[in-house]
């Protein structure tokens, strides 16, 4: 028989991964007497970092990630490690679990209607009077190798593990094959080229290259700059081509081949060194995705190539930052987490939580957070900057004040003569910005 508990609370929030826990940390901030619970399939908070590889770091300054009550790292321009982020997060957790005002549900699935059931003994599950809202902080989940099986046939014979592998190894193999030329792809390359693996023997399989950016242009401090020279970039621009063209002369954009031109464009950042480690492989291939891997050879798109048993595959495949439909946030009882800054998933959700608290209705609240899905191709760009320039101006009027305290803000790092350079940069762009926008993205 099913026993079923009876709980209530204010909020109800699924998934405790990074935008779920900055979305309740912020939430508990405001409302000083808010109630929460917070449902999480996993045993621990912390989302997918759980089951990232072991080497995974992150690839933007810990300055402003994680939630906004708590300093992760050292500052600076400091990355965190993925061990490191996932303690980060568990801490936050326990510091509000302690007030009592937030109750922890780890290793539970939501089923709806606000109902969410245990994964350990099925007959055990909850059911939660919701006194507010319903926050769906799941929808932007994020996919990693580890738990997403690859989408092409691999024969049994063949050598295929995700990158979490790669530091548990127990021999040497002949030859290293790394399949997807994302995040996970780099740190894949990168970890081996760390050990000594020489770049002679890894081939790595890049279906479509990608622009990367230059993670010193995001250095705390450094933000205003790189902006406003975007800003100009994006005034004068008249083609895409020409754009991105501008965009790499100016080093705001890097590539990894300069004689392939990328079409994707996903935020992934690396700095000096790393490129050029990066390009010291010569056994790139590009000949579209992976279909199929043989024993004896690898059929992609565009053609084949060999492989034997005596080669290491790593699979670096999965979409963990999946272009998804848009939806409203605020939508009556429901409030469903997403992206409202380019690229930057914890303060989107600690903005929400704000919104949440500080304006009275869902019109205004949907008005301060037009959604920017993360960017997929060069195009998504275009479009993602201009949303998020248009989201931070109504944010500068209508709530400045808490832009200048939240840690994950990028433009809280910067200097009061940096920010007003941004502004006076933008007000005077803007007409151009308009029009260059419209003629870009259409």
């Amino acid at each position: 028989m099913t026993a079923t508990d009876q709980l209530e609370a204010d909020y109800l929030v699924v998934g405790a991964g990074a935008m779920g826990v900055a979305f309740v940390d912020e939430l508990l901030t405001q409302q000083s007497n808010a109630q929460v619970i917070l449902v999480e399939q996993r045993a621990r908070p912390g989302g997918h970092w759980n089951s990232a590889y072991p080497f995974v770091s992150l690839h933007q300054p810990a300055a402003f990630y994680g939630v906004c009550s708590e300093p992760l790292g050292t500052g600076g321009t400091a990355l965190a490690s993925g061990g490191e982020v996932l303690a980060y997060f568990g801490r936050v957790v326990a510091k509000w679990v302690a007030t009592g005002r937030l109750r922890f549900f780890p290793m539970c699935s939501y089923v709806g209607d606000h109902r969410f059931v245990s994964a350990l003994d099925p007959e055990r599950s909850y059911q939660v009077t919701v006194r507010k809202k319903l926050v769906d902080a799941s929808y932007m989940t994020v996919s990693v190798p580890a738990t997403s099986p690859p989408k092409y046939e691999v024969a049994d014979e063949v050598a295929l593990v995700p990158p979490n592998h790669l530091g548990n190894l127990k021999r040497p193999w002949s030859g290293y094959v790394v399949i997807g030329g994302g995040k996970t792809g780099i740190d894949a390359v990168l970890f081996l080229l760390s050990l000594g693996v020489s770049p002679d023997i890894i081939r790595w399989i890049i279906p479509n290259d990608s622009w990367f950016l230059d993670r010193d242009d995001y250095a705390p401090g450094s933000i205003a700059d790189s902006t406003i020279a975007q800003l100009e970039l994006l005034a004068n621009a008249e083609t895409l081509t020409g754009l991105f063209d501008a965009l790499e002369r100016d080093g705001r954009v890097l590539r990894l081949d300069p004689n392939t031109r990328p079409r994707k464009y996903r935020c992934a950042t690396v700095n000096a060194r790393e490129l050029e480690a990066l390009r010291s492989i010569r056994g790139v291939v590009r000949l579209g995705r992976v279909e199929r891997i043989e024993p004896t050879q690898i059929v992609l798109e565009q053609g084949v190539i060999t492989t034997d048993a005596s080669t290491l595959h790593v699979d670096c495949t999965a979409d963990g930052l999946a272009k998804r439909e848009a939806l409203p946030v605020f939508d009556g009882e429901l409030i469903t987490l997403q992206s409202v800054f380019v690229c930057q998933q914890v303060f989107s959700a600690a903005l929400l939580a704000y919104l949440e608290t500080n304006f009275e209705d869902d019109v205004t609240r949907n008005s301060l957070a037009q959604v920017i899905p993360h960017p997929e191709f060069d195009r998504d760009y275009v479009a993602a900057l201009a949303a998020s320039i248009a989201n931070a101006e109504l944010w500068a009027r209508q709530l400045p004040g808490w832009l200048r305290t939240c840690r994950l803000f990028l433009f809280r790092h910067e200097s009061w003569w940096n920010i007003l350079r941004c502004a006076l940069a933008l007000r005077r762009l803007t007409p151009r910005l308009a029009t260059a926008v419209d003629q870009l993205v259409r």
